[in-house]
């Protein structure tokens, strides 16, 4: 019956951690998009609903995509509960694919299929603007520390 109970408890975390990525993630880059969006990309002048909604959904692939790394890391150490660790390697790991996964959605929707584009206040690297280059792997990383201290987790 313990056995039962523990594992019960065990499934239920690792649901409230994954929504919890997802819901940390989803606001803080709501907020991020939400900054940046209107000042340094092109034809972002629309309605606020408008706005709102897209602001919206990218935030939502983007909660996705930082649950996704966060599952190949722990595929990867065969932990799902890596993040207790204060390990730096684990986090450099999620930073560079948060990094590596900018640098293509960025390239196939400003390059290839021209979804949108940088305007002039946009600082760029080699061709990919900084805000967008490190949004994934910092929100990611912040929401990752901040799941890290809630009292279910510990």
């Amino acid at each position: 019956m313990r056995k039962q109970i523990k594992a019960k408890t065990e499934k239920n975390n690792k649901i409230i951690l994954f929504i919890s990525i997802f819901i940390f993630s989803f606001l803080l880059n709501f907020v991020w998009e939400s900054l940046h969006g209107s000042t340094l990309y092109k034809d972002h002048n629309m309605l606020a609903i408008d706005y709102v909604k897209m602001v919206s959904y990218v935030s939502f692939m983007d909660g996705l995509l930082i649950i996704l790394i966060y599952l190949i890391i722990s595929i990867c150490l065969k932990n799902i509960n890596w993040i207790k660790k204060n390990n730096m390697f684990n986090y450099a790991s999620f930073f560079l694919i948060g990094l590596i996964i900018a640098v293509i959605i960025e390239i196939l929707n400003v390059y290839i299929y021209n979804r949108w584009s940088y305007n002039s206040n946009m600082i760029t690297l080699f061709g990919i603007g900084i805000s967008p280059l490190f949004q994934l792997a910092i929100t990611g990383i912040i929401s990752l520390l901040l799941i890290r201290n809630l009292k279910f987790f510990n």
